[in-house]
Formats: structure tokens, sequence, C-alpha cells
């Protein structure tokens, strides 16, 4: 039996232990990061990137200042990615209003550029909105140079929204990437209806410019890794006291009373970095490869990490459709130099631009008599015919330069297809 002096001893013993264990617990849980915070890569020498910010500024102020502009917007822009043309007089103001800042960023789209952001909270992009405003203005005068049989212009314009969109997402964030797919889904649209209209001359001109966007295409695993540093200097920062919690957790009030310390911010910043190493080894894949991304289960992670599950079928949508532009050019060139259609895409000399990212293969193309049907097999990777996906609903089909948007799901016999695009 024990005595009362051997009880205590234990007891003490115990506590002590208990006592260190908490203590090593803690030090263990609020240990500092232990993956370094990442350095920005230095701005391209006479970087546009604030010119083009500037331009957008000014851009917002034109139409707030003028009652003109924003009745042309309305009445010229009434749906995304629709240019309306009933009031010719509106378009020619509106172009006429917006050439020196369309004259301007065409003085830069040779240059390097990249994003000037800073990996805070705080950034905000107000430009964005005036950048897919840019892409709107560039496809209106593509309609109006359609009309009066400019199409060198048109095409120039097409080239221009090209080139910008891939200068104002590189080094940017998945806003950034996500805002430059857009700029190009308005223009492609508008490509996609004027090409069956363009001289050799032209469809040749066309041909370069996707060579040449081909060359300067931000992939999307750079904004991984673009969005994954600003992940982990933002932790590094709310570590080290520069944010409080309530700034960035404004959504979860059990984590904004917490010491961001006491976080266990480590554990967060390791599980983050396998997300986005994960993410970048599925948006390398063809589009229809990818598996699904699983978010990571610390909170922190879960509430900072952005969502790259739309990225992989946005991208391909834009891809594919600038791809197939080029590819369908070439076939045009080659049928009014020839007098028939070439038996295949190699034959009309665009086998670099025959590749289909759903798929990682070669896109679907058929000439016949009537024309000529060329289509990507989109997102069921199945080739259905030329017969189009409904792109708001999903579902089977195909896709085509021109998309198509399903009205309804039909009873018991899912979304609703367009029919094969017949081009000439």
């Amino acid at each position: 039996m024990r005595t009362p002096r051997g009880c205590k001893i234990g007891c003490l013993t115990a506590l002590l232990i208990a006592v260190v264990a908490i203590v090593l617990a803690a030090r263990w849980w609020t240990a500092p990061i232990d993956i370094p915070r990442p350095q920005r890569p230095p701005d391209p020498a006479d970087n546009p990137y604030d010119v083009y910010r500037s331009l957008a500024m000014y851009t917002s102020q034109l139409f707030r200042t003028d009652p003109m502009l924003s009745l042309a917007e309305r009445e010229l822009f009434p749906l995304p990615q629709r240019v309306h043309l009933e009031r010719p007089e509106l378009a020619r103001y509106l172009l006429q209003q917006m050439q020196p800042v369309r004259l301007e960023y065409r003085r830069h789209l040779h240059k390097p550029c990249a994003v000037i952001m800073e990996y805070t909270p705080a950034w905000h992009f107000p430009e964005l909105a005036e950048f897919r405003r840019w892409a709107n203005v560039e496809s209106l005068d593509m309609a109006m140079a359609a009309q009066e049989g400019d199409y060198s212009r048109a095409v120039e314009d097409y080239r221009t929204v090209l080139l910008l969109s891939e200068q104002l997402r590189n080094q940017g964030s998945l806003m950034h990437y996500l805002v430059g797919s857009t700029m190009q889904a308005t223009v492609n649209r508008r490509m996609g209806e004027v090409l069956q209209l363009l001289p050799a001359r032209q469809c040749e001109q066309l041909v370069k410019v996707v060579r040449e966007w081909e060359k300067q295409h931000v992939p999307p695993t750079q904004v991984v890794a673009i969005e994954r540093d600003s992940y982990l200097t933002l932790l590094h920062d709310l570590y080290a006291g520069r944010y409080e919690a309530a700034r960035v957790f404004a959504e979860r009030r059990p984590i904004i009373s917490w010491n961001p310390k006491w976080l266990n911010l480590r554990r967060a910043a390791r599980e983050g970095v396998d997300y986005f190493q994960r993410a970048e080894k599925e948006l390398s894949k063809p589009i229809n490869q990818q598996a699904r991304i699983d978010e990571p289960r610390h909170p922190v992670a879960r509430l900072l990490v952005p969502v790259f599950a739309a990225m992989g079928r946005t991208t391909g949508y834009t891809v594919s459709r600038i791809r197939l532009i080029g590819c369908a050019a070439a076939v045009r060139a080659y049928r009014l130099k020839h007098g028939f259609y070439p038996a295949t895409l190699n034959e009309a000399g665009v086998s670099d631009l025959d590749h289909d990212p759903f798929t990682g293969g070669r896109f679907v193309y058929k000439p016949s008599q009537k024309g000529f049907l060329l289509y990507s097999v989109g997102e069921n990777g199945q080739d259905d015919g030329g017969w189009r996906m409904p792109e708001r609903l999903g579902g089977d089909g195909d896709l085509s330069l021109l998309p198509f948007i399903g009205r309804s799901r039909v009873a018991g016999r899912g979304a609703e297809r367009g029919e094969p695009l017949w081009l000439q």
C-alpha cells in the first residue's frame, strides 16, 4: 500500500507530464509555417498592365459621365456575348468615343505583360469589368466591319482581343483567367459568324492570328501556381499578425474569434499546397481525363483555396473554338484557291492547330459536296455526328464554331441538342 507521500509524488509527476504534454502540443499546434514564403516574379520591363489599368479606369469614368454611352451599351449588348445592330447610329457613336482607348491598348500588344497585383485579401481588380467591356466593343466593330466588307479590320479586331486577353491574365489570378476566357468567347462567337464571308487572303490572315495566339496562350497551370503563392503569402501574413482574422474570415464567426496562431496554419499550408499540386496535375491533362479535385479538410484551407472545378471546362470551350476557327479558315482558304475541300486538315496545312483539348486527340473533320463539318467531340468524349451540346445545360453533343443554347430539357430525352453546323 502506497504512503501518502508516494501518492503525492505520483500525482505531481502525472500533473507535470500532462503540463509538459500540453505545452509541447501547444508549441506544435502554433508552430510557424514550414513552407517558405513565395516571392513574386519580377515584372517585365515597360510592363503595359499599368497602362491597361489606367485605360480601364478612364473607360469607367467615360461611361459614368456620358449618358449616351450607357444607352448605347444597353441597346447594343442586351445579352452576354451578343451584339444587336438595330441602332447603327449608337454603334458609330460608341466606337467613336472609345477610339482613343482602342488605339492606345493596340500600341502595347507586342510588349511582354504581367498582371500587377499583391498577395493581399484587400487587393481588388475593378479594371476587370472594363476589360470585358473592351471585348464587347471590339465585337461590335467586327460586326460593323463585316457589314462594310472590311474583313481585314474584323480579323484585326479579333487578333486584338486574343492577344490582349492573354496579356491581361499572364501571372494573374483565377479571376483574370476567367475574364480572359469571357473576352475570347465574346469575339469567338462573332468570328464564327463572320468566317464564312472571308475571302482567301483574310482566311490566311486569320490562320496566322490563331498561330500567334497559340504562342502567347497562358496555360491554366500557371494560374494554379499564382493562386498557390497568393494563398501561402496570406497564411504567412496571418501568422505574422499583419491581418486581423476578421478581415479574412468574415463569413466564419467561430474562426474570427481565434488568434491566427491558434489556427494551426502550418497544417493549413501543407494541405493547401497538396491541393494545388493535385489541381495542377489534373489541369495539365486533357479535359475529359481530369478527375475531381477534393477540397482540403482544414477549415482555413477550405475557406481560402479557390475552386478550379469549372476552369477546365471553360478553358476547353475557348481553346477549342479558337483552334476550330483557325482550322476552318484554312479549309475555306483551300477551297477558294483550289475549288474543292482538302481531304484532311493536314492537307489544309493546319495539323499544328488540329488538337482537341477535351480528348488530347484530333478534331473531327468531314468534307462533302455541301460543305464541311468541323467540331470537337466535347465533354462526353464521343462523336455525336456534329450535333451540338446545349452549353448552358451540359449533356451529350459536340462543340462547333457557334454555341448552341438549349432552351429546355425535353421530357424523357435529356437536354435538347442543336443541329450540325455545316460550313462552306
